[in-house]
């Protein structure tokens, strides 16, 4: 009987310690991570032709679709973060680009909430 109170109790504390793992798993704690989460998209016209541009970062995923036809999708995980600057590695990629892992340094201006990439002067708007 005992011995069963004394497995018990170790179930008991090994579920709460893969749910605590769990949990914190799940909170962002860089401030510029945190900033970047949601969806972003820039558009415009060409030569009389409409094209859109969206980038979707989720807690470690992320997600580029476009028009023309683009989508592409992966996992990214950051190499620095500083300031208003963030230095995602694209990994584990499918879709229309490239499946090499890429890096991709996003410039971040929280008044404006929009952010650019690779210090370009394109701004993607946060979607509400």
């Amino acid at each position: 009987m005992r011995a069963m109170k004394i497995q018990k109790a170790h179930r008991v504390a090994l579920l709460f310690l893969v749910l605590s793992s769990l949990a914190c798993s799940l909170i962002i704690t860089d401030s510029n991570e945190q900033f970047i989460q949601g969806k972003w998209s820039r558009s415009g016209s060409a030569d009389g032709f409409a094209w859109y541009s969206n980038y979707t970062f989720n807690r470690g995923s992320f997600t580029i679709d476009g028009y023309p036809p683009l989508k592409q999708s992966g996992s990214y995980r950051i190499l620095s973060s500083s300031g208003d600057t963030v230095v995602l590695e694209f990994y584990d990629q499918k879709g229309d680009l490239s499946t090499e892992n890429s890096k991709v340094t996003i410039t971040i201006d929280r008044v404006k909430d929009t952010i650019s990439f690779d210090g370009g002067k394109d701004f993607y708007s946060r979607v509400k």
